[in-house]
């Protein structure tokens, strides 16, 4: 994909991967002077303002380039069949992500769940509809289009292979995110988010996911207690670390990954220039998703009779 701009000297340019690391390194740089101050003195409102410099910056570096908006934030009317896609990919996504979070909350605690505390009182700091608006509906836009909009398509005038652009992207979104703690995991959904945008070229998709993804977690959160409940809980957590038994069964629903990730890009892919995609490519395709599958069932039980005959630990203590 070649995007070419001519300038008023008449000489041809075009956006290359450069332009995109000078607004990540720009907007990281902001992190740790004006935008982490805003967030200390006006907490969530602040992170608002932040989401609104995001947009903003990416905006700004389109027509800094000669880019067009529409190609750099391209947006169409959704398929039905693709918004499934993306509520089974972030189902898919957050039964991945959850014991791998789970894995580092056991080998690390205190700091994991110290991140999590943190963040959740940040979040609870004002009201509901404000915190939904703020964290769910704002960083679905504004940090889309930096990373999603002007950023992947820098990368995508010389890197055409959609696994090195999701990889590299995934990367660049973990280091947003700003903690080693919640690196892999922030990691792995911008390399999902990527994913969807390189094959369907619609910000809505890459949008709906994140809007999911931060609203659901708070959303099942809420759910299973009170704050008060929550806190009691984490603080357990915290002091003895997290127990096998939980983690095998986490483990083990990661089962549910292979088929719904594949089934997934199916959806996305089906109907594509017009031919006809079989579900199953092959018989081997089969057999590899049934291995993918059956794994982390062993592997989560193993850990979950592990933790009940060798572990000592109780909620309650």
């Amino acid at each position: 994909m070649e995007e070419h701009w001519i300038y008023e000297d008449g000489e041809k340019r075009r956006l290359k991967p450069f332009h995109g690391i000078l607004l990540f390194l720009a907007v990281m740089v902001s992190f740790y002077t004006i935008i982490a101050w805003a967030q200390m003195k006006w907490g969530m409102y602040g992170l608002a303002l932040t989401e609104l410099y995001l947009l903003a910056l990416s905006v700004l570096a389109a027509k800094f380039t000669g880019s067009s908006l529409r190609e750099i934030f391209p947006v169409k009317r959704p398929q039905w069949k693709k918004i499934f896609a993306v509520f089974l990919m972030w189902g898919s996504s957050y039964a991945l992500l959850i014991p791998i979070t789970m894995m580092m909350a056991w080998l690390f605690p205190k700091q994991m769940f110290s991140v999590s505390g943190d963040l959740n009182s940040f979040i609870t700091s004002v009201p509901p509809l404000v915190s939904v608006f703020i964290s769910c509906v704002m960083p679905a836009v504004c940090e889309e289009a930096m990373h999603r909009g002007f950023i992947l398509k820098s990368f995508q005038t010389k890197w055409k292979n959609p696994w090195i652009l999701c990889g590299a992207m995934g990367i660049l979104f973990g280091l947003f995110h700003g903690s080693i703690w919640r690196f892999l995991p922030t990691a792995l959904l911008g390399g999902v988010l990527t994913y969807l945008m390189v094959k369907t070229e619609n910000m809505i998709y890459p949008a709906l996911f994140h809007f999911i993804n931060n609203f659901m977690p708070g959303l099942l959160a809420g759910s299973s207690g009170t704050s008060a409940q929550t806190e009691q809980v984490t603080a357990v957590l915290m002091q003895n670390g997290f127990p096998l038994v939980f983690l095998g069964i986490y483990i083990a629903m990661a089962c549910v990954v292979p088929f719904g990730f594949y089934t997934g890009a199916y959806l996305l892919r089906k109907g594509e220039e017009g031919k006809i995609q079989k579900y199953l490519t092959s018989d081997k395709a089969l057999v590899f998703l049934v291995v993918l599958t059956v794994l982390p069932i062993l592997l989560g039980m193993f850990v979950f009779f592990y933790g009940i005959f060798f572990e000592n630990f109780s909620i309650l203590s």
